[in-house]
Order: structure tokens, then sequence, then C-alpha cells
């Protein structure tokens, strides 16, 4: 049985001493025994390792700052020795890593060949097929969301678009507002105007990265064919239009087979 683990899952699993306030500690204990016994073949999604592996202000102080000043080549964040260990422990543990074929946005923490996932169900170009087409298949989640806001910002913080507006008359290409995103994710950032306060903001910007990444980890886990997905996430807070809420999953289960459980369900599955 192959398992793919949620960002949430491979941290208590990896690590428990770090997370003491985990919602299901024994669950999350027999999950880890039957990785060892072999019983779970476990992955985890080369999203989990990318922005989901620094803080929410270092996505937009450090990472969106870098990216937004043009002044290449980018300096990459580092992650904090927390998570490298989380990582290096859940190797060690026998989890794989499945790609996330993003472009200029890889992961964050360098992995031994050996680590990476095989391409044992589809081949590697069916599993990037298929990884593209859940995507495609949900063009208003992840990081679509994250632009539309920065766009916004651009208009609320009266940004000069005015070296980009030659654009308008090109046929199908968008706006200077939706090319100048991250210049309004860093107005906001750096004086909150649409937000109440920086922290306003940065909750926000945080449940929308969330969203991306819940999205590349179930993209990651639909192109290799994976057996179930593993999170404690039910988006209970973030609303309907969620990709982890009860709707979203269940269409995502019809479409694509999507099979997405917690950690209890696993285990009730598993054992006889």
């Amino acid at each position: 049985m192959k398992i793919t683990l949620d960002t949430n899952v491979i941290g208590p699993l990896a690590c428990p001493d770090l997370y003491p306030t985990c919602p299901d500690l024994p669950s999350i204990n027999a999950l880890r025994n039957l990785i060892l016994e072999g019983t779970i073949n476990a992955y985890l999604s080369e999203a989990s390792t990318s922005l989901e592996a620094i803080s929410n202000d270092e996505r937009v102080d450090f990472f969106i700052r870098q990216w937004a000043s043009e002044n290449y080549p980018i300096t990459l964040p580092d992650p904090s020795s927390e998570r490298k260990r989380v990582f290096a422990e859940a190797l060690r543990l026998g989890v794989k890593v499945l790609h996330a074929p993003r472009i200029a946005l890889g992961a964050l923490i360098t992995f031994p060949d050996e680590s990476w996932a095989a391409d044992c169900r589809f081949s590697q170009k069916e599993r990037l097929d298929r990884y593209h087409s859940y995507i495609r298949s949900q063009p208003h989640t992840g990081v679509a969301r994250i632009k539309e806001l920065g766009a916004e910002l651009v208009t609320v913080h009266g940004l000069s678009t005015d070296h980009l507006k030659h654009l308008s008359s090109l046929p199908s290409w968008p706006t200077a507002e939706q090319l100048m995103w991250m210049n309004g994710l860093l107005a906001e950032y750096d004086s909150p105007k649409k937000f109440p306060s920086k922290k306003k903001f940065l909750s926000e910007f945080r449940d929308l990265v969330a969203e991306w990444f819940d999205l590349d980890i179930q993209a990651s886990h639909y192109g290799y064919g994976n057996d179930f997905l593993c999170t404690f996430d039910s988006a209970k807070n973030a609303g309907a239009s969620a990709i982890m809420h009860a709707n979203r999953k269940s269409g995502n289960t019809t479409q694509f087979g999507i099979q997405i459980v917690s950690p209890k369900e696993l285990i009730n599955l598993v054992s006889p």
C-alpha cells in the first residue's frame, strides 16, 4: 500500500518531540510502526519541502521580496534546523519523496538520489501528464488566488503600472496589475491598507499558501497513483471552497480517485 503523507502528518511522524500538541499521537505511533515494518510504503511530496518549510514571514519578506527585486541570482531561504531535522528523520524511516514539477519553485531541502520515488505505476511521462491534468482541473485554487490578491493590492496601494501599460494592447496578455502581483503583496506587508494589520494580512496569506501546497501535494499524489493521502487537515476554518473541505474531497474522489484519510482512518483500514 502506497501512502502520501501531508505536511501536517510528516512532522509528528518523524519528530514527535517537536509536536506535543499532535491531535492523535497513538495513530501516528501506529503509522510509524507500519512504515518501519514495511506494511505501508510512505511518501512525502516535494511541495512539502518548498515554501511550506519556512515561516510565513519569510515567504513574503525573503522569498517574494527576492523575486520581486529581479536581482538575480535569487538567494533561496534556508529552512530552520527543526524543519531540516523533520525531513531527515522522515527519510530515515524510509519515506520517499514525490516530485512536484513546478517551474522555478523547487525544494528548499536537497535530497539524495535514492530518496526520490520511483515511477512504479506509471511511466515518467504519464506521471507528469497526470500531475498537470490535476493542476489544470483546479484553475482557481492555489497560486491563482495569491496572484489575484496581489493584483488587487497593486490597485489598493496605487502602485505605478505605467511601465507596463503598453501590454494592454496585446491579446490574451495579463494586466499590468496581474504582472505586478508580488509587488502588491510586498506593499501590503510593508504597510497594510486592505487588512487592518500585518498580522491579519499574513494570516490570509498563510491560508492561501496552504491551499496552494495542498493542491501541489494532491497533484503529486495523483501523478504517482498512490493509494491514500493521509492528513489531519479537514479545512474546517477555510470554508467550502478549500481543497481539503469535505465537498471538494468528495469531488476529487469521484473524478480522480483521490482518497483522503486521517491517520486514524488509515490505521483502521490497514489493521485487521
